[in-house]
């Protein structure tokens, strides 16, 4: 009796055992923490609530993002360990300047002592054009679930070759000089995105990661899944 209640505590080496439910606890504990690393440091989830990334990405698009390309950030600080610059071109998710609490996701135009001029839906860095070829119109939907239409075009930014969406007119005009340590964004739907344009510049501290691909697409205003977007890499 006695030898019997011994291996039920101890086990037959007489080593204690521990419950199930505290090895449970356990391995839910490591699975958290290693999500919450995981999260933090390598690769987040974000989804696209409007139009403004509208023809390269979609309202309800469910993407990937790279955490590291920027540097490793600690979490709910502008502290980074290997802080690498941004590149021309990057669709990058961010922390909105005018309130930290929102993330924003647009394309970087302007690096550090970049001069960039916006002048009747042409994009000008440091004095030169960047080229634009027409593809054709395109209808969308809004996040408000209303249909626009606007033309497609190609822009060359520098190498960086991406769709945009314009109108025969800007809803705003001007010259920026971006500041050291900070980077000017563009909404890729250019008559129909509130970014640089409207409120400024991009501090690296506020980077949160580069965008890399759509692993869902839902369409709320079909009711239906965008097959062919699941794995579209960002570009």
């Amino acid at each position: 009796m006695g030898d019997n209640v011994t291996k039920l505590i101890f086990g037959t080496d007489g080593a204690m055992e521990k419950p199930i439910w505290r090895e449970w606890l356990e391995s839910l504990i490591v699975i958290a923490l290693i999500a919450i690393v995981i999260r933090s440091f390598i690769v987040a989830p974000f989804k696209i609530p409007s139009s403004s990334m509208v023809p390269t990405l979609e309202v309800g698009d469910y993407l990937f993002v790279w955490r590291y390309n920027y540097g490793f950030r600690v979490p709910f600080t502008d502290l980074q360990f290997l802080p690498k610059p941004a590149e021309r071109g990057d669709v990058v998710v961010f922390d909105y300047p005018e309130d930290r609490s929102k993330d924003y996701i647009k394309r970087i135009v302007g690096l550090p002592g970049d001069e960039i001029r916006y002048d009747k839906n042409k994009l000008y860095v440091n004095g030169k054009e960047m080229p634009l070829r027409e593809t054709g119109p395109r209808a969308y939907f809004l996040s408000s679930g209303d249909v626009d239409v606007s033309t497609v075009f190609e822009e060359d930014l520098m190498g960086v070759k991406h769709d945009v969406l314009r109108k025969n007119f800007s809803i705003r005009d001007g010259v920026w000089k971006v500041p050291e340590g900070k980077f000017m964004v563009l909404g890729d739907n250019r008559n129909n995105s509130r970014d640089s344009r409207f409120w400024g510049f991009v501090p690296q501290g506020y980077l949160v990661g580069k965008a890399a691909v759509v692993w869902w697409s839902w369409d709320h205003a079909k009711g239906e899944v965008r097959w062919n977007r699941l794995g579209h890499v960002i570009e």
